[in-house]
Formats: C-alpha cells, structure tokens, sequence
C-alpha cells in the first residue's frame, strides 16, 4: 500500500511539474501572451476634458468596444464626473437621450448646479462639451437636463438652455 501512495505522489508531481514547465515555455513563446493582447484590443481608448483652474487639461479612459454607443457616453460621464472635485462628484446620471438630429439630452441630479465663478461655469460647460464630441463626433449638439427639467443656467452665469455648442466650439 505504501508503494501505490508513493508512485501516485510521484506521478502527480511529475504531471504538475510537466504541466507547469509547459506554461513557462507557452508564455515564453507569446502564445499566452497573444490572448492578453486580445483582451486589451477590446478596449476603446477615451479622452475626457477637465476643467483646472485657467484652462482645460486631459486625461485618458478606457470601455469595451462592443457596448452601444449611448452606455459608452454614460461611462465617459462618470469617468468625467468622477475626476471633478465636489459637489460635481456626486452627481448622478439619471437619463442620457438621442434624438433624430443627433442631439444628445443628459440628464443629471442637482449636484451638477453647485455656486461657481464665471471662469470655472465655463471651463465645466467646455470640458463637458468636448469630452462628448471629441469621443462621438456623430453628436450635433448636448443639452443638460437636471431632474428631467430643461434649465437657463447652472451658476447664473451662461445660458444653456438652447445649446452647449457656442461654448465648447470656441477657443
């Protein structure tokens, strides 16, 4: 009994040391590695805009290519949002809409209409603009919605409720 015990160890690590030298060697040889880079082809590369204190400055996201388009807006949104400092980090999503012209509704929770100087209403109006059009150039225009309602403004300084375009299209 005690010799059927010590072949069977031997043969199980024989077969996991044979299994694991033929792992090192697939890598070895980028049959592995080939997957990885599959993985990462499904990746479509994303730039978002941020406002700073005086100007706009960029960073670098990433969603999976096969999603529609309209989960890809919402995903650049939140990666959008997500970089702001407060209270704009908090705001929710609560609907993004197409319409026939390519117009595209965002709508979004009231943490969006925080108090802000002029400069950064702005440089948030810009940065929101071209996140979205520099990603999905099919987009003709984008209006803000904030709880399902169309708004004049979001500090009191620009008004938005007809267009973002005149604010993102400018330099």
């Amino acid at each position: 009994m005690n010799k059927k015990k010590i072949i069977s160890i031997i043969l199980i690590v024989s077969v996991s040391l044979a299994l694991g030298l033929f792992y090192f060697y697939l890598r070895e040889n980028n049959v592995i590695s080939n997957k990885e880079n599959k993985k990462e082809q499904q990746l479509e590369n994303f730039k978002i805009f941020l406002p700073s204190t005086k100007e706009l400055i960029t960073k670098e996201v990433y969603a999976k290519k096969e999603i529609q388009e309209l989960k890809k807006i919402e995903i650049i949104i939140e990666s959008f949002l997500r970089e702001l400092n407060s209270p704009f980090k908090e705001t929710r999503i609560l609907g993004i809409y197409r319409d026939k012209e390519n117009i595209v509704y965002i709508d979004l929770s009231s943490d969006f209409c925080a108090p802000m100087d002029a400069l950064q209403e702005y440089l948030l109006l810009k940065a929101f603009y071209k996140t979205l059009k520099n990603n999905f150039p099919w987009i003709n225009d984008i209006k803000i919605l904030i709880n399902n309602k169309e708004i004049e403004t979001l500090s009191g300084h620009f008004l938005i409720e007809n267009s973002l375009k005149e604010y993102g299209e400018e330099n």
